[in-house]
């Protein structure tokens, strides 16, 4: 803490002179050398990257059984450690563990993709997702800690149905939404799921930090998804080529995993937060059904945006988290400035024009200050 702050503390009558000394005395003592530390994460990276360069270099020189071999010996040794440290307990082991958890599933993907250079399989990259996730995936689930572990499974649950979709036999075709497109989209929709299970799951287990962070990642999948969905709404109609009917069929089947997810999770969480999260997916689910309608109309997808992230404000409002809410009003500020950019084309192109810009982007954020200020929760609710 810098001791400039302790003293416009002590001047401004917040704290005492000995509060102030006794605050410092104490940083003092429990500070961690930040600059040595630093020196040393550079020395290992320049050191792993000298290893790896190493290994690279002399790729093709090695057998694949033996480069195979070696892979597997270094995660037995890795599995045994990690045996060795869930045994243990205790604070200092379970965020080792974390660590040796996250090295230990990152290392069982590089062997899979390692098989298949070795033996030059032609199986597509989502299935090695597949493979990776059902072997992997119980011993996140069952010894993840924390936002590592979290991370990892949360993306390999979300890159796995995007892979599929990408399959042109599978997905979106040449250009035309055949039927695989409507279960493409179920499959997507799928990682919203996570939410209502870490919600469920986190209630009466031990590393409730995991499951709590586990369902931010589906909740945010989902907010991230749709926003994106929404953006790209505004640039055209998703079903001009589609005379099936496969596009709307598909964004309703999304729309209705979102409201499950919602109504998942508001089952498994009756607080005000859950209730809130509820809400938000339920808001999602209408948000997809109106960008099909509007889609290709800019001015109206751009305030059906604002709407989304307005109400996605309301939810943390009711829930009390003042991050998400004032991430909402920026949001929602941002695309306004955007959208009347976009409305005002050659405008831009004069100096008036500049000085409507530069002023209208004052008078948005001063308008988001004061929101913030004014509206936002007093403090973060406590977990």
């Amino acid at each position: 803490m810098a001791e400039r702050k302790l003293k416009a503390w002590v001047a401004a009558g917040l704290i005492d002179a000995g509060t102030a000394e006794r605050i410092l005395a104490w940083e003092t003592q429990h500070s961690r050398p930040v600059a040595l530390w630093a020196v040393v994460g550079l020395a290992a990276l320049s050191i792993g990257l000298g290893v790896i360069s190493l290994v690279a270099a002399n790729w093709a020189a090695i057998d694949g059984e033996t480069r195979l071999m070696l892979h597997a010996a270094l995660m037995v040794a890795l599995g045994g450690a990690l045996w060795s440290l869930l045994a243990q307990g205790g604070e200092r082991a379970r965020r080792w563990a974390e660590a040796g958890i996250f090295v230990f599933a990152a290392l069982g993907l590089g062997f899979i993709g390692h098989l298949g250079q070795v033996y030059q399989t032609s199986t597509p990259t989502w299935m090695a997702i597949a493979l990776w996730l059902g072997l992997f995936a119980p011993l996140l689930l069952g010894g993840g800690q924390g936002w590592l572990s979290a991370t990892m499974l949360a993306a390999g649950c979300i890159a796995l149905p995007w892979m599929r979709f990408g399959d042109p036999a599978l997905g979106w075709s040449n250009g035309q939404a055949g039927p695989g497109l409507i279960r493409a989209a179920i499959e997507c929709s799928a990682p919203v799921f996570l939410a209502p299970l870490g919600s469920f799951v986190g209630r009466a287990s031990p590393r409730a930090a995991f499951w709590e962070r586990l369902k931010l990642l589906g909740f945010g999948y989902g907010i991230g998804a749709i926003s994106l969905f929404l953006i790209g709404s505004g640039f055209g109609d998703w079903a001009h080529n589609d005379p099936q009917g496969n596009v709307d069929t598909a964004l309703v089947a999304s729309s209705a995993m979102l409201g499950l997810a919602g109504l998942a999770l508001w089952r498994a969480d009756r607080s005000l937060d859950g209730t809130a999260a509820a809400g938000v997916f339920g808001m999602l689910a209408l948000a997809i059904l109106g960008a099909n309608r509007l889609a290709g109309h800019g001015l109206l997808i751009g305030l059906l945006f604002m709407v989304l992230w307005a109400g996605l404000g309301g939810a943390a409002l009711h829930a009390q988290a003042r991050r998400a809410f004032q991430l909402a009003v920026t949001v929602v500020a941002l695309r306004l400035i955007i959208l009347a950019f976009e409305e005002a084309g050659g405008l831009l192109a004069s100096g008036i024009g500049l000085i409507f810009g530069g002023v209208l982007i004052l008078g948005v954020a001063w308008g988001a200050m004061r929101v913030s200020r004014h509206f936002a929760p007093a403090q973060e609710k406590a977990a």
